[in-house]
């Protein structure tokens, strides 16, 4: 199983990525390690606000490069009213595998 997300930055900036593991890339972000993205050291990242799942990686690659190259479908997506704080998903997704 593979995700697509948009990560709200403090700035109001969005960040779009994919991952097969929410918990390990979303703490390389908030930790700002250097396996996380570059923007997201410059860009401190705050909330997750979007997430849809992808059956592989293809299709994730797919969907993560739709969002990217249309504004207009990022900020819809954007606009759904889904927000959650990155350090409690992180945690969600912890506990769940404990």
């Amino acid at each position: 199983m593979y995700f697509v997300y948009i990560i709200e930055t403090e700035d109001g900036t969005y960040y779009t990525g994919q991952t097969n593991d929410l918990q390990r890339r979303f703490s390389e972000h908030v930790s700002g390690s250097p396996k996380g993205a570059a923007y997201l050291r410059a860009h401190k990242p705050k909330y997750l606000v979007y997430l849809e799942e992808c059956d592989d990686r293809g299709n994730a690659t797919r969907r993560e490069k739709q969002i990217q190259n249309n504004r207009s479908l990022k900020l819809h997506l954007v606009g759904s009213g889904f927000r959650r704080d990155l350090r409690e998903v992180i945690e969600s997704e912890r506990s769940y595998r404990s």
